[in-house]
């Protein structure tokens, strides 16, 4: 019996000495896959996606210039055009949200502008105090929208001699 279990306990050892040869090679060859995967993807990151950082700023860079190259030529070609600096103004309601909108004014004639220019002061308050006025439900819509335009160009429209503004466009028109 002595021998029995001699025998059967060398088979055993000689076994698990098999299965952990073999769980150290698949453990070597997991952490060698997995360093491939490392170098190829920091490969792939330095050569491909690092690059792409540095020209898209670039890119990006030059897209903004000709927008805004674009949008003053747009402007340009409306005619006489004046606009105003951004306001930032807190909406009406106490939701504690504000308003940041950027404004163009298309203009009857040439010397309008001169005039906002000189009236500027007026014009900038009756603006603030008309989007101030407003909550953010009166402004998100797009009906809200057009009924603050026409509530504008009347209200600066009074300060006007020499001509009138015939349209209004917001350039930038943020509510957050």
């Amino acid at each position: 019996m002595a021998e029995e279990e001699g025998a059967t306990a060398e088979p055993d050892t000689a076994e698990g000495k098999g299965s952990s040869k073999g769980k150290s090679k698949i453990l070597i060859i997991i952490i060698a896959l997995l360093l491939a995967l490392g170098a190829g993807g920091g490969a792939a990151v330095y050569f491909i996606v690092l690059p792409k950082m540095a020209g898209g700023e670039k890119a990006g860079d030059a897209q903004k210039e000709s927008a805004e190259k674009e949008a003053k030529a747009d402007v340009a070609s409306l005619g006489a055009t004046a606009e105003l600096p951004p306001f930032i103004v807190n909406l009406g309601g106490g939701a504690g949200r504000y308003l940041k909108v950027t404004v163009v004014l298309k203009l009857s004639a040439e010397d309008v502008a001169k005039e906002i220019k000189n009236r500027e002061p007026q014009i900038k308050d009756a603006v603030i105090t008309v989007l101030s006025s407003k909550t953010p439900e009166e402004i998100l819509s797009v009906q809200g929208k057009y009924e603050l335009k026409g509530e504008i160009m009347k209200r600066i429209n009074v300060f006007l001699a020499t001509g009138v503004v015939k349209e209004l466009f917001f350039v930038e028109f943020v509510v957050q």
